[in-house]
């Protein structure tokens, strides 16, 4: 896997991490697909429904609406929760499987 270094996500950044968070946000804006990528990460069948449901969709749905330029605070405020924004940003789902609603 190609890391990078990132300043907030630290120096051993996974390319995948960042691309999950830069497209997880884009996508986020839009109302729709919000709805959708919910739905989706919900369903009974993805892997990962009752981990997302059960314990982080809150944190994923806090930084998939909060912007770039707040990441370090962002970042500050997880781990004062006892987590941090890499951690969060490996806990969400991917889209996967033909139940993906169009």
């Amino acid at each position: 896997m190609t890391t990078i270094a990132h300043p907030v996500l630290g120096p051993y950044t996974q390319v995948q991490d960042l691309a999950r968070l830069h497209y997880g946000r884009m996508l986020w804006q839009r109302p729709q697909m919000r709805e959708r990528l919910l739905n989706h990460w919900q369903d009974a069948r993805h892997p990962y429904a009752r981990r997302f449901s059960a314990h982080f969709r809150p944190l994923v749905e806090r930084v998939l609406s909060s912007a770039e330029t707040d990441d370090a605070s962002l970042d500050e405020a997880l781990q004062l929760e006892g987590q941090s924004l890499r951690s969060v940003v490996r806990e969400i789902p991917p889209v996967m499987g033909s139940f993906f609603a169009h």
